[in-house]
Formats: structure tokens, sequence, C-alpha cells
């Protein structure tokens, strides 16, 4: 049992200090008080000049992290030290991670983020610490960013957690981006649940190893529980309706484990609000379970938006859950915006939907619904604040010098809706276009444009392709002639 001794004592502006005893790592003492009365010098009083000049905090900015530093170690317990030996500690830590390589932005982050680093012990705690990090080989700049995003670690015997998670990865390849996700609360516990939930969970459902170890990697905290209640938590995602052989289940742990049933409940309340039935949102949840995980407010957000503004239905939603899965204001509404005017301008079909558009990423969708029609590049650059004049170079100014995509970009995840003699055209033609050297332009790029302008692009500018338009449309050449439109060779687009 740990003994703790508790004594106040009156400083020199009457404030009241709490002075406690604590073995281990942090020993260290501090003394608590606003006095800044000469013959009386505190912490809070001296420490923010030494924040400034070896740091570069500004003034305001030292005072604050002082001042968190007093308020935390009264309410943990700190034995009374002379101020001398408390700065000369703090400094010493300073010298410390700056001989580790760590630039002074580095270390002013640690601190702000931890101040109580400037109280450990450095040849009893943090050398030997690092020296462990370096033993599992993170060192150089991939330490001091950990180090920097998650110095709390250093306050954390990592050691047992560490070698738990190396059983269950296999590998010390993702280590670091552990410690940057879990605080010293998890690393306690990982250490001895980490391998039996894991155990377990591969007992309770198929899910691969490989897929548990990236989950583990990316959202590692649902797999810390004690075992007990991450037992139960397998229960609770088969009663939201995800089975046990689902792909979805480890995301609905992920679920489960941040939210209560009563809070998953209200959640559910909000989908019904705007119409949906229980079996709507149950789909939903199959689906994708973290579709659950924003926030309430932004939830109905994101409702009103589709359903009020565009007036997609609950079943079209739950069919393209990526409606759910990206921002609203960075994708949805400005991809929106861009198909809207293309649409009404007739220069891609009337049934492109705006799934189709949010699938692609966002240089595929540049490449092929923004760079090549002039009439949407205002508007694109406008709503995401993508600089106007980019798009004009990379357009290469004009409609007759469309953007240059590979073929084989992206095209996996593009869910394009085509119709039949758009998409065979445009193959073909592309084909005889591409032997001759007249362009390098990809099939999805022109398969979205409508008939019209298909032909007033690809078909009528180039000879070379007139006769294979005739043999698969039946069209005679001289129907193909629109006035304004002259026909063109590819010497003479070469010449150009």
């Amino acid at each position: 049992m740990i003994k703790i001794g508790c004594s106040c004592r009156s400083i020199n502006n009457g404030v009241q200090g709490l002075y406690s005893y604590l073995p281990g790592f942090w020993r260290l003492p501090l003394l608590y008080s606003t006095s800044t009365k000469e013959g009386n010098p505190s912490l809070s009083s001296t420490l923010p000049t030494l924040l400034v000049s070896s740091l570069g905090f500004s003034p305001q900015q030292s005072h604050s992290t002082s001042a968190k530093l007093a308020v935390e170690r009264q309410a943990v317990g700190a034995t009374r030290v002379s101020e001398f030996d408390t700065v000369e500690n703090a400094d010493s830590v300073i010298q410390f991670f700056k001989q580790l390589g760590f630039q002074q932005s580095d270390i002013r982050k640690i601190v702000c983020r931890f101040p109580r680093i400037l109280v450990a012990r450095v040849e009893k705690t943090l050398n030997p610490r690092i020296k462990l990090l370096n033993d599992f080989g993170i060192s150089g700049s991939n330490l001091v960013q950990t180090i920097v995003i998650n110095p709390s670690i250093l306050n954390t015997q990592f050691g047992p957690a560490i070698h738990a998670f190396r059983t269950v990865l296999g590998s010390d390849d993702n280590l670091s981006t552990i410690l940057k996700r879990c605080n010293g609360i998890y690393f306690g516990i990982s250490a001895k649940s980490l391998i039996p939930n894991i155990e377990l969970l591969q007992n309770y459902c198929s899910i691969p190893i490989d897929k548990i170890r990236k989950e583990i990697c990316r959202q590692p905290k649902p797999y810390l529980l004690r075992t007990d209640l991450f037992q139960d938590n397998l229960t609770r995602v088969e009663k939201i309706g995800i089975s046990r052989d689902s792909s979805m289940f480890n995301y609905g742990l992920q679920l489960i484990s941040g939210l209560s049933d009563k809070r998953i409940e209200d959640k559910c309340e909000i989908f019904k609000s705007f119409g949906w039935t229980q079996s709507d949102v149950n789909k939903l949840i199959r689906r994708n379970p973290m579709c659950l995980t924003a926030a309430e407010a932004k939830i109905k957000a994101r409702l009103d938006f589709l359903m009020n503004q565009l007036g997609f239905k609950p079943d079209f939603m739950v069919s393209n859950i990526c409606l759910f899965t990206c921002s609203i204001e960075k994708r949805l509404l400005p991809r929106h915006r861009v198909l809207q005017v293309l649409k009404e301008k007739g220069l891609i079909q009337m049934n492109y939907s705006l799934p189709s558009a949010v699938k692609l990423n966002e240089s595929a969708f540049v490449k092929r619904l923004v760079l090549p029609f002039e009439e949407v590049h205002e508007v694109y650059a406008l709503m995401t604040d993508v600089n106007l004049h980019k798009i004009y170079d990379n357009a290469n100014t004009g409609l007759d010098n469309l953007a240059k995509v590979e073929v084989e970009d992206n095209e996996k995840e593009v869910n394009f809706q085509l119709s039949a003699i758009c998409y065979v055209l445009g193959a073909n033609h592309l084909i005889v276009l591409k032997e001759k050297g007249v362009l390098n332009y990809s099939h999805p790029s022109a398969a979205i444009l409508n008939e019209s302008l298909f032909l007033k692009k690809f078909v009528l500018p180039f000879e070379e392709v007139h006769e294979v338009y005739t043999q698969l449309t039946g069209c005679t050449v001289g129907s193909l002639t629109v006035a304004g439109i002259p026909k063109m060779t590819s010497d003479s687009v070469a010449s150009r």
C-alpha cells in the first residue's frame, strides 16, 4: 500500500499548497505558489524565465505552462524542494532532449503537451526509456516524432506492453504507430489483456489475423480493454445486427467500444426522425457501423443535406455508403455543384450520379470533371479553395487541349454510369486516334460526355475516325457535318 501524507502550508500570499510523497517515477518535488515577492521565489515565478530563454516560449505561454505544471503536481502530490533544484532539473531535461537531436520547436511541443516531463529524472527515467525505444527500432526522426506526438509514454512502464504488441503484430514495424496512439493507462492494460483479447476475437469470429493487425495499428484502443469487458463488447456487436462472420465486425467493435447502448439508440432515433425505418437503420449499420460514430449534430446536418436538399431516399443512401464517409463541405457539396452545372449545360449525361463522382479521388475528379470544362473551373475553385490559375495551367487553356489522363489511372475505383453507344464509340475511337498520334486521352474521360459533345470533340474534327463511326452506327459521313465544325486530319492537328 502506498502511504500518502498530506500537509497544508501557508505561502506568503495565502495560497494553500498540498504536498504528498509518492515513490518512483515522479518523486521529484514541486513548490507551488503564486507569490513573486523577493525572498520567497516559487516555481511559477522562475520556470517561465527558463522556458522563454531555452525554448523560445512567449511570456504568456510560459506562465500558462508553468501554472499547468503546478496544478498537475499539486493534484498528484509532490514533496517540497528548493526552487533552484526544480529549475535545475527542468534545464537538465531540456539539455537531454537537445543532445538527442530534438529541435527547440520539438521540445517546446513536448513541454506544452506534457509539462510534467520537466520534473522527470534524466538518468533514472528518461535515458533508460529512450534506450528501450532504440532497442525496439525506434530512433532518429521516428523517435523524435513519436515523443513529440505522445510525450506521456515516457511516464509509462511500456516495456511489457510493447512485448505484447510485438507478439500480436509479429514485427516491430508498427510499434511507433501504436506508441503515438496509446496513453499510459492503455499501456498498463495492454500488457495483461491484449494477447488474450486477440485470441478471444479469433475464436469468436473469422476475421483474418492480418486484418486484425491492421485495425490494431489504426485504432488500438478497442482491443486494449480488460478481457471481461472486451468479451461483453463482442456480444454487443451482434446485438446491433452485425454477425460475427461479417467483414464489418471489427468496425462494429470500434463503434461499440466508443459508445454506450443509450447513445447508439439516440443516434438511431435521429435517422428515424428523417423518415428512416428501423430496418433502414439496421441495413446502414451492417454496411458500415462507423456511420454512427459522428456527432449527433453532424448526423442531422448530413441527413438534411442528402435528403431535404438533394432528395435522396434511405435505400439509395444505404446502397452508397460513400455519402456517409466523406465531408459535406470538402467533397459532397462541391462535387454536387459541379455535376449540377455540367448537367444544366448539357455537358454530361443527366443520370451521372453524385456517388460516382464522390468515389473518385481528388486528382481523378479534377482531371475528369473539372479540367475539361471551363464552365466549372471558377465554381470548383471557389468552393474548394483550389488555385484557379493552376486549373487553367493544367488544362493547357481551352477545351481543345483537355487534360491528359493515363488510361490506367484510378479506373478501378471509377463507377461511371455510361450509355452503351458512348461506351463503344469511346473505346474504338480512342484506339484509332491514339494509334495515329493525334491525342493521349483516356476512355473514361471521353465516355462521360453526352453524345452530341462527343461527336463534336472526337468524331467531326478527325476524318480518321469517320469510317469507324459509320461502321459502328450506320451513319453516313455526310450526316456528321455540323455547322461551324471544321474537319481536321491528324496532320493539321499536329501542326497547330
